[in-house]
């Protein structure tokens, strides 16, 4: 009967650690699933971030296009610049000889 006995307290004891076990476990589950949360939503704050980022950068992409061709427009003014310079002095010599 001694034996017995022995026994059933040692499958209590063991018993008692296993719900230990099993309680502290459930607080570490609980405790990461807060974690766990917490880092989803900031993942979600940067992903908004992200969105906004990628947005402006289309808008700054569509402007630099822009920006570009008018770029290009002046530049091919500014090598007209001279020659009208020219037709302006001589027309001036022109217009100055005649008056003289």
């Amino acid at each position: 009967m001694n034996n017995e006995e022995r026994l059933i307290e040692v499958m209590a004891e063991l018993l008692a650690e296993v719900h230990e076990m099993r309680t502290d476990t459930k607080e570490q589950l609980g405790t990461l699933n807060n974690k766990i949360d917490g880092l989803n939503s900031r993942v979600d704050g940067l992903n908004n971030r992200v969105d906004k980022v990628e947005q402006e950068m289309v808008k700054m992409n569509v402007q630099l296009a822009e920006n570009s061709r008018a770029i290009i427009k002046l530049a091919d003014k500014i090598e007209m610049i001279p020659n009208i310079i020219e037709r302006i002095i001589k027309l001036e010599t022109t217009v100055y000889r005649k008056a003289s």
